[in-house]
């Protein structure tokens, strides 16, 4: 079976609009590499969108950033029914992907949306 980096589509905020809906009414919570938006969507599922901005570095390295937070997500077990936006900061780019796994499971534990606690 080949490996993919894409979420399946009924986990991933693909609209403007809902974006923009977790973004104006979500609670918030950060951390020195990551802003996380939460918000309730009323569904059997979470869905993720990611927000990485030009301070964080090219289209290559913005990219790579997405890529690591996706494989984040896929193991980290988020709660059904919320919609959550994640931006990356300034230097995200440098931090190792241990580094980053810790402060994004450190973020979903704060907002309580773990699913399966290890």
């Amino acid at each position: 079976m080949p490996i993919t980096t894409m979420l399946p589509r009924e986990l991933r905020l693909t609209r403007k609009a809902d974006f923009d809906a977790a973004i104006a009414a979500g609670r918030r919570w950060a951390s020195p590499y990551l802003s996380m938006r939460t918000t309730s969507n009323g569904r059997d599922v979470y869905r993720i969108g990611f927000a990485v901005s030009k301070a964080v570095g090219n289209a290559v390295v913005r990219n790579r950033v997405k890529r690591r937070l996706r494989e984040i997500v896929r193991g980290a077990g988020v709660l059904p029914g919320f919609d959550v936006v994640v931006s990356a900061r300034r230097g995200t780019a440098d931090v190792p992907f241990q580094g980053l796994k810790a402060d994004f499971l450190a973020l979903l534990g704060r907002a309580k949306m773990i699913a399966n606690n290890d």
